[in-house]
């Protein structure tokens, strides 16, 4: 059992509901069930009743409570006596993420250091995802429908991929050259639209990364699934579809154990009032 699985019944208590406490951890109501059910088989008690107004802790998710405040107040304890610099907007942030995102958020993390002059922000642009709980990187920018369960996290929209075209290419459908994606996360729902909307197009050339697909269709390689948030920086694109081919949501993450971490608020702050 880790700590993590404790702030599902503070979450839980304070809240009311599973959607009200997955709000408040910023996962999905799914894991929050999943969650109290693995902690009842654990503990071989049921830890709270499910009502048709919400959720209400027993004596023994009572007790339970008790224990988890108590261990969070000694974890908290802990960690400003080693780290001693937990309340203090100052120190360095290490934040993974992909092309495409860096690109769009860049004027949020010019902002953050602006306000922040004291926080050392070093931003990594990659294709592998770094391990956070391993400390590879204090924060991560995603795009994923489905985050970490482990990680604290909160959803900053979500990216619509539409089909696009360069005016010139857009004009003759008939002989129109697609593109399709090299890397995982976008390349089977792109082919998945792509049989089902033009079953007999053949991908002329792939691209890695959403960025490098906005790149490609700009400069009038092919037709391809762009972001919008990319797409509408080019007056000189055309959009092919009124309706997304596909949609992934943004994620803002941090291991659970540095959520309330000075800095680490003040960069989730920056992002959410953006």
């Amino acid at each position: 059992m880790r700590s993590t699985d404790l702030a599902i019944i503070a979450a839980l208590e304070s809240a009311g509901t599973f959607t009200g406490a997955a709000r408040l951890l910023g996962v999905a109501h799914t894991t929050i069930s999943r969650k109290l059910k693995e902690l009842e088989a654990h503990f071989g008690a049921r830890l709270a009743d499910r009502r048709d107004d919400g959720v209400m802790l027993t004596p023994e998710g009572e007790r339970l409570l008790e224990s988890a405040r108590r261990i969070e107040a000694e974890l908290a304890g802990l960690e400003r006596d080693i780290t001693g610099r937990d309340h203090r907007l100052t120190g360095h942030i290490k934040l993974t993420t992909v092309d495409a995102l860096a690109w769009l958020y860049m004027p949020v993390l010019t902002r953050f250091r602006a306000r922040h002059p004291q926080i050392d922000l070093a931003v990594e642009v990659g294709s592998e995802l770094r391990n956070l709980s391993r400390r590879e990187a204090e924060v991560a920018l995603r795009a994923t429908n489905s985050p970490d369960d482990h990680l604290f996290g909160r959803e900053l929209g979500k990216l619509d991929f539409y089909p696009y075209a360069r005016a010139d290419i857009a004009a003759d459908p008939e002989t129109m050259p697609w593109l399709e994606y090299g890397n995982r996360d976008c390349s089977q729902p792109a082919a998945r639209w792509l049989r089902r909307v033009h079953p007999t197009a053949r991908p002329q050339a792939s691209v890695p990364t959403p960025l490098m697909m906005y790149r490609a269709v700009e400069t009038g390689l092919g037709a391809g699934l762009v972001p919008s948030a990319l797409a509408g920086q080019s007056p000189g694109l055309t959009r092919l579809a009124d309706e997304p081919a596909f949609s992934i949501a943004i994620w803002l993450l941090t291991p659970m154990e540095l959520r309330q971490t000075a800095r680490i608020r003040a960069l989730f702050e920056a992002f959410l009032s953006a």
